[in-house]
């Protein structure tokens, strides 16, 4: 009887969706001036104060001396709690998981030794993420996002852009 609870408590924990955020913005890295990207996402809130955010970013970087432009991927995924609400301004903080393509080398000043690990042409992380929505009327919002990546201070990066919210029926 105990398992039939718990699922049952769980399913109806993840259909009382409150809201689904859809939409995209700018991302530009914190650790490196000539790197910026294309940000991608999707968050799903629940009535209670957590959130799931899903995020792909697309980075560029311009090699001045080469005149080359150097493109990677990175995804992201995580886990998001309401910290506070003041007036209209919503701040959320979560831990995540974090995978890009980017050729990394672990003796490089600016990557961190031991919070990552590498698997083929992937590199794994963690972040830990600051999210900020600012209602612009009924359905869209501006965000601002900072995270900071396991993979060490170059790869820390700030993102900003305008998310379109569909709200769940009954509330």
């Amino acid at each position: 009887m105990k398992p039939i609870f718990w699922s049952l408590l769980l399913c109806s924990q993840l259909l009382s969706a409150q809201a689904f955020d859809f939409g995209g913005g700018a991302t530009v890295s914190v650790g490196l001036q000539d790197e910026w990207g294309v940000n991608m996402r999707a968050q799903y809130h629940q009535e209670s104060d957590w959130s799931y955010l899903t995020a792909y970013n697309l980075f560029f970087r311009r090699d001045v001396t080469t005149q080359n432009t150097e493109t990677f991927s990175e995804f992201g995924a995580s886990i998001n709690y309401k910290l506070l609400s003041i007036d209209q301004i919503t701040i959320l903080g979560g831990l995540g998981y974090t995978l890009n393509n980017f050729e990394m080398r672990k003796n490089h000043p600016d990557t961190s030794n031991n919070l990552f690990f590498q698997t083929g042409d992937f590199n794994h992380g963690a972040e830990l993420k600051f999210i900020g929505f600012l209602p612009l009327g009924e359905s869209f919002r501006l965000f601002a996002e900072f995270n900071l990546k396991s993979f060490g201070r170059r790869y820390d990066s700030f993102t900003f852009g305008l998310v379109y919210r569909i709200q769940a029926s009954g509330t």
